[in-house]
């Protein structure tokens, strides 16, 4: 006696499947249509296996409503985008500080663009892709992580869902945001499918061609005797001034006292 899996004797047993079971016309190349075949041998076999289960008429009647949804739909593989992965959310560090950097850093391209970029007609960077990478900043340094849908961003953002892809496709050009396109697996009736999930997004400061234009466009400090960045005393010696004020050694309020007796 010869035994045969039951997904290969399931168009004998409903005749009505023979066709269906066959690769998807989606298919077009030898690896998805092996791909596909595997799928819908997959999918008759669920449905075999529930059609031997259900009791009554209603119940048969629901199991071949999902049978044709799913046939319909076709292999999962060709619902979700290329280059999607199984993976789950980067965890981001981002605290109050780079916060701050990281939107001063769009402030100046934003206006370096508008001042020395902007062609008649057009405009450099516009200024609803500030309020799309603050409501993506909000949300890592609440959660730790970022991976709004598209619409829950436009909401949080108030713009709409076109204007978050074009302003997502701008700080992904100047090196700010890096997309993660994801995809899960989720249980069915019929069987576990693959779909796409939302998108999970990295921030950061300019890389890139952003870096390269906070270079160019980044304005000087306005000090006019000490540049912001310098960790230079104000009581060090500068020509003209009386030697007593030189900067103490070791700092503290002994040697000030001292420094202003001496004065």
């Amino acid at each position: 006696m010869s035994f045969e899996p039951i997904c290969d004797s399931s168009p004998a047993l409903f005749p009505e499947l023979a066709d269906e079971t066959q690769p998807s016309s989606r298919a077009r190349s030898p690896r998805s249509a092996n791909r596909a075949g595997a799928w819908a041998r997959d999918l008759a076999q669920g449905f075999t296996y529930l059609m031997g289960q259900a009791r009554t008429e209603d119940e048969r009647d629901a199991i071949e409503g999902l049978y044709d949804a799913a046939a319909a739909e076709g292999p999962d593989f060709t619902r979700y985008r290329s280059k999607s992965a199984f993976m789950n959310a980067p965890k981001l560090g981002i605290d109050r500080n780079a916060y701050a950097r990281i939107l001063n850093a769009l402030e100046a391209i934003e206006r370096g663009t508008y001042r020395q970029c902007r062609a008649k007609g057009k405009q450099g960077i516009p200024r609803t892709v500030a309020r799309v990478l603050k409501a993506l900043l909000n949300l890592a340094l609440q959660y730790g992580e970022v991976r709004p849908s598209l619409l829950g961003l436009a909401k949080l953002a108030c713009v709409c869902k076109q204007t978050v892809v074009s302003c997502l496709k701008l700080l992904e050009l100047y090196g700010f945001v890096e997309v993660h396109r994801r995809i899960k697996r989720i249980r069915t009736p019929l069987g576990f499918k693959t779909v796409q999930d939302t998108n999970a997004y990295t921030i950061r400061e300019p890389q890139g061609l952003g870096a390269m234009a906070l270079k160019l466009f980044r304005q000087a400090s306005e000090s006019r005797k000490w540049p912001a960045s310098t960790k230079d005393s104000s009581f060090n010696k500068r020509p003209g001034q009386n030697s007593g004020l030189s900067t103490p050694s070791k700092g503290g309020w002994g040697e000030l006292q001292e420094a202003w007796e001496s004065f």
